[in-house]
């Protein structure tokens, strides 16, 4: 059968009716970060730090850190730093410690409430990974990590959410049409897409629907603009508040009618 203009459209509208509950399901079945690991490490969770908000503006947006394990016994104080390129503040806390609580656990909230993040003074940027980072110290002055979460700063707001896309398929052909699923963002913000050639060179591309669930997953139709060159790219999807980030690689092949 000869694939007509018309009839490629009649696929299209095919696929677009199927694409919502499809991707749906996709996105249900994609592990998420939470997910991962064995049984073994749900028992014994590795030692991270809990930012809240998981996201706010650099300049003035205010939280609170918590590790999810206490300090080794022996401490009594602990302190929160805040590093990355050019950057290295105390969070929260005082710079030579603060009193550990009764459970040992590092919490923020107890001692000063929420704070900026970056100081008045820093200017952390996109691009680089900053880190959060939970300190325990002794009598002695010895200074053990606990635990640190990594923040990533875009267009004005830092984050610690790191959205997972997947793209079903991520070889795509003349429909330029590909089911997207993504986990990780912020819960009930929209999503826009852009596909980023080598260069850097972005592209918007259409989405439908936009949205995220209350726990921050989405599913939704890709269409790819016919201004794209075939080529290898990387699809990027932000989130509208959280300006978190998650990428997958698509190639546009227009010599395949499917994929």
């Amino acid at each position: 059968m000869k694939l007509t203009p018309a009839r490629l459209r009649t696929r299209g509208k095919a696929l677009a009716a199927a694409a919502i509950p499809l991707a749906a399901v996709a996105a249900l079945l994609a592990p998420s970060a939470e997910a991962a690991g064995d049984t073994a490490a749900a028992s014994a969770p590795a030692p991270t730090v809990a930012v809240t908000p998981n996201y706010a503006a650099v300049s003035g947006g205010t939280a609170v850190a918590r590790a999810n394990v206490p300090c080794p016994g022996g401490a009594t104080k602990f302190r929160y730093t805040v590093s990355g390129p050019d950057v290295f503040t105390v969070f929260g806390t005082d710079y030579l410690g603060t009193p550990l609580p009764a459970d040992r656990v590092p919490d923020t909230a107890a001692a000063y409430g929420a704070q900026p993040l970056f100081d008045t003074d820093t200017a952390p940027v996109a691009g680089p990974t900053y880190k959060v980072t939970a300190q325990c110290r002794d009598d002695a002055l010895t200074v053990t990590t606990l635990a640190s979460v990594d923040v990533r700063v875009n267009q004005g707001v830092w984050t610690t959410l790191k959205p997972v896309v997947y793209a079903l398929p991520q070889k795509i052909g003349q429909l330029r049409m590909a089911l997207v699923g993504y986990t990780g963002f912020a819960g009930g913000e929209q999503v826009t897409g852009v596909v980023k050639a080598a260069d850097g060179t972005a592209t918007p591309v259409t989405l439908q629907p936009q949205g995220t669930d209350a726990a921050g997953r989405g599913a939704a139709l890709l269409q790819i603009p016919a201004s794209v060159a075939d080529g290898t790219y990387a699809l990027e999807l932000t989130g509208a508040q959280s300006k978190a980030t998650g990428q997958v690689t698509v190639t546009l092949d227009t010599t395949r009618v499917w994929w």
